[in-house]
């Protein structure tokens, strides 16, 4: 069922923790100063920890990076004017230490400061990944991604904390944390709203963060989830209604494939979507150079993605007015969501007692981001959205032709993942999507195979996350260890070869026990596309089959002219069973001034090299046809 809401959004009950909290953030959105600044105040609550503290110098530390992004953000950049005070207003003298640290001479009971918004700082050096960032939007949107507003002290993590946002009663304010508005005389201060969020301790906060915006929020069900899409659109064209028919069936398909049931039972979508409508008619076709090299300029450095939490994601994606920004929205969704099994459930002490001032990047990005990965795209193999082909052809092989560009002479994937905010080997950090997911394809076929189908990876993933959970964090050193004992020792070679070690990929070797037949460098004759003639002189765009003819050249198996349009689905040329067979025809539509006809061609072949191709095995044997249903249907098969 779908709900529209327009009214405050309390995102999930509000409920007090059993301590007092040990600090109240306070933030003004009702004012916003000059370059998109707000006030954020810190009342602290010594008297909220057990026993005497000391009155000494202390640190006030905002995070270097936080959880999921693997680069340095440096988040104090953004905080000016900050100062401190004793309960009866004495000033306390601050200093500041490199980008991060603010050294207090004693303990203060209020900090104040200003925050800027990292949206709109010109910021080269470790510029802030766009889902971690902040936005200050007078009015219209406020994106808290928590460390760019609040700091905290070293030592003093695990505390419990409140928030409280005071912001114009035209917007809403949504977050996994639990949260309530005020009400009754104090819920307006003109049109002022104020709304209490609390947190089990900064880690919580730094997991949750905060979008207030103008009203554009659809709620939905998905098994025993409860499901927040916030959308704020640059462009005031409403979204959520839309990304939630994008979203739903793939979010259907994930409880299917986790077994009916999600492993959190209330999920938030926070959605930023820039505004670059004015080039609608040059992504469809309309070739203006003036016009895309200004789209170059402004999106060159933006960083469009996404960034996972434990029960809600935040997304940076462009909108050019058309479908585009729904049609990549869906896998990205997909992914991020999947992070509930890993890292946010799954994962060592790195991130479970995670350094805010000084990182300590885990060598098992294979397991937080290549599973998840991979499991972003078998879910949909497995509850229908895709098919088999697709996933194949479209998907793995595509991943596969990436992870080839891993240089996996010199960097195992284990010391990358280690050393990720370092050069060289956070230029290598995009392999995580690409070699991580082609890694966790293989670990899983090894590990059927070496189960008889018994077990499949998803099946370790689950049973380890029972083991630990989201507040228990596993031993960073000894988890290959843990995770080949749930399995089969010889999975211990996998590891040894391909995660740690520096070994090529056994593609070949793993594909064909689910019986698919691996190709790379190996010559065949391959049939070619009719409409990628030498006489035939095409668009360079729109996206998608449809061309416009701009100049014939000479003779042509088909009729056309130039202004026509040429349609050819090059599926036809040949799929997962291999190539077209010789002496068969291929259909090639052209429309003139509206006319649509048909013509079947008999393409040209030529003997091709053939690269990272998958097909599927001619006769396949029983074993392998069994292990391919377990894989790619999620079915128990004998073996």
């Amino acid at each position: 069922m779908r709900t529209l809401l327009w009214t405050a959004l309390t995102f999930s009950s509000f409920t007090a923790w059993a301590q007092a909290p040990f600090i109240t953030y306070h933030a003004d959105l009702m004012r916003v100063l000059g370059s998109d600044q707000v006030q954020v105040s810190a009342e602290v609550h010594w008297e909220a920890l057990p026993g005497d503290i000391e009155d000494a110098p202390i640190v006030w530390q905002f995070p270097k990076t936080i959880p999921g992004t693997y680069a340095t953000e440096d988040y104090g950049k953004y905080i000016k004017g900050l100062e401190a005070y004793k309960s009866d207003g004495t000033p306390i003298k601050v200093r500041k230490k490199g980008e991060n640290s603010f050294k207090l001479s004693a303990l203060p009971d209020r900090i104040t400061y200003r925050v800027n918004d990292t949206y709109d700082a010109r910021v080269r050096k470790n510029h802030i990944f766009e889902p971690a960032g902040t936005n200050i939007a007078e009015r219209e949107n406020f994106l808290l991604n928590n460390a760019g507003f609040f700091g905290y002290f070293p030592g003093y993590e695990r505390e419990p904390v409140d928030v409280q946002l005071h912001y114009p009663g035209n917007m809403v304010g949504v977050s996994a944390l639990p949260s309530q508005v005020e009400q009754g005389p104090a819920m307006y201060l003109g049109d002022n709203r104020i709304q209490s969020f609390q947190a089990r301790d900064y880690h919580h906060l730094m997991d949750c963060p905060i979008m207030v915006t103008v009203p554009d929020t659809t709620s939905f069900h998905v098994a025993n989830c409860k499901v927040t899409l916030s959308v704020y659109s640059e462009s005031g064209r409403p979204l959520s209604a839309a990304i939630y028919d994008e979203v739903k069936v793939s979010m259907e398909a994930i409880a299917t494939f986790l077994g009916g049931e999600l492993p959190v039972d209330n999920y938030a979508f926070l959605f930023y979507i820039k505004d670059y409508t004015e080039f609608q008619s040059l992504m469809e076709g309309e070739i203006k150079i003036g016009k895309a090299f200004k789209l170059l300029r402004q999106i060159i450095g933006q960083g469009f993605g996404a960034l996972e939490h434990g029960n809600s994601s935040t997304y940076f994606l462009p909108d050019f007015g058309n479908d585009l920004v729904l049609d990549q929205i869906k896998d990205v969704c997909i992914h991020e969501f999947l992070h509930i099994l890993t890292p946010l459930g799954l994962h060592s002490e790195c991130i479970g007692h995670f350094n805010y001032a000084d990182p300590v990047m885990s060598q098992h990005l294979w397991l937080y981001e290549g599973v998840t990965e991979y499991f972003a795209g078998l879910s949909q193999v497995q509850g229908g959205v895709m098919t088999q082909e697709a996933y194949l052809k479209s998907v793995l092989e595509g991943k596969i032709r990436s992870a080839s560009r891993y240089p996996t002479e010199k960097m195992a994937f284990t010391e990358m993942s280690t050393n990720v905010l370092e050069k060289p080997w956070k230029k290598q950090y995009g392999q995580v999507y690409q070699r991580g997911a082609v890694m966790a394809a293989l670990l899983d076929l090894e590990i059927m195979r070496l189960t008889d189908g018994e077990k499949t990876l998803l099946d370790v993933v689950r049973a380890l996350n029972a083991r630990y959970g989201a507040t228990q964090s596993f031993d960073e050193a000894t988890f290959f260890e843990v995770f080949v004992a749930e399995v089969h020792p010889d999975l211990m070679g996998f590891f040894d070869r391909y995660v740690r070690g520096r070994e090529a990929l056994p593609l070949k070797q793993n594909l064909a026990y689910a019986g698919f037949d691996y190709v790379n460098g190996e010559a065949r004759s391959i049939p070619q596309s009719p409409i990628q003639h030498e006489n035939l002189k095409l668009s360079f765009l729109p996206l998608g089959a449809v061309k416009t003819v701009k100049k014939v050249k000479g003779p042509l198996p088909f009729v056309v002219e130039k202004g026509d349009f040429v349609r050819f689905d090059a599926e036809q040329l040949g799929g997962l069973e291999g190539p077209l067979p010789e002496g068969e025809k291929v259909e090639v539509q052209v429309e003139h001034q509206g006319d649509l006809t048909s013509t079947w061609v008999l393409p040209e072949r030529a003997e091709v090299k053939l690269s990272h191709k998958i097909f599927a095995l001619p006769e396949p044997t029983e074993s392998q046809q069994a292990l391919r249903s377990r894989w790619l249907e999620g079915s128990a098969a004998n073996f």
